[in-house]
């Protein structure tokens, strides 16, 4: 009995989805990559002297692969925090948070004035056209390693994306947070 195509089609959307190195993602690898993908990793370049720089990225889940942002990590910076921005009395501030939860089959995008990665105490400039060696620690998924692409400086997104966002907020204007504050989806 031969099988309907459709049922081929759907089977390799899956496979594609759940592949660690599909069409658009970049340097994601780790033992939880089966669940969790990374895709359009990129980060801004900095001015020489920035002490502060900021990455984005979508995390995408299978079916079945709930999962939770909990840490980042780079060899570029001495620290790397998590962070979302948060409209207080007409404000827009931004919060260091202790994690993202991604439901099953879903995504979260990281992006300028939205939720990001701050690296801070950046041991070099980062530089346009390089990449960006970033490991995402996630509660289930593990580490998962990601190489960000770097865009100039002010890239409203990814490799050119003409997606104009809410404008990317200079970290240097701004103080250290309040008080950290759960983000929750």
């Amino acid at each position: 009995m031969r099988a309907p195509l459709g049922i081929f089609a759907v089977t390799f959307a899956a496979l594609g989805f759940l592949s660690p190195v599909h069409g658009q993602e970049h340097g994601a690898k780790g033992h939880g990559a089966k669940n969790v993908s990374i895709v359009n990793a990129w980060a801004r370049a900095t001015p020489k002297g920035a002490k502060v720089g900021a990455a984005y990225f979508e995390i995408k889940t299978a079916a079945g692969g709930a999962d939770r942002l909990v840490g980042a990590k780079s060899d570029a910076a001495g620290k790397v925090e998590l962070h979302t921005h948060i409209h207080d009395d007409g404000v827009m501030r931004m919060r260091k948070i202790s994690g993202v939860d991604v439901k099953a089959n879903s995504s979260h995008l990281f992006k300028p004035s939205g939720d990001h990665l701050m690296l801070m105490d950046l041991k070099a400039p980062i530089e346009v056209g390089g990449k960006l060696k970033i490991t995402l620690q996630f509660e289930k998924a593990g580490e998962i390693e990601v190489d960000a692409k770097i865009e100039p400086i002010g890239a409203p997104g990814p490799h050119g994306s003409d997606k104009k966002g809410d404008e990317a907020m200079d970290h240097s204007k701004h103080g250290a947070p309040e008080k950290p504050q759960e983000h929750k989806h």
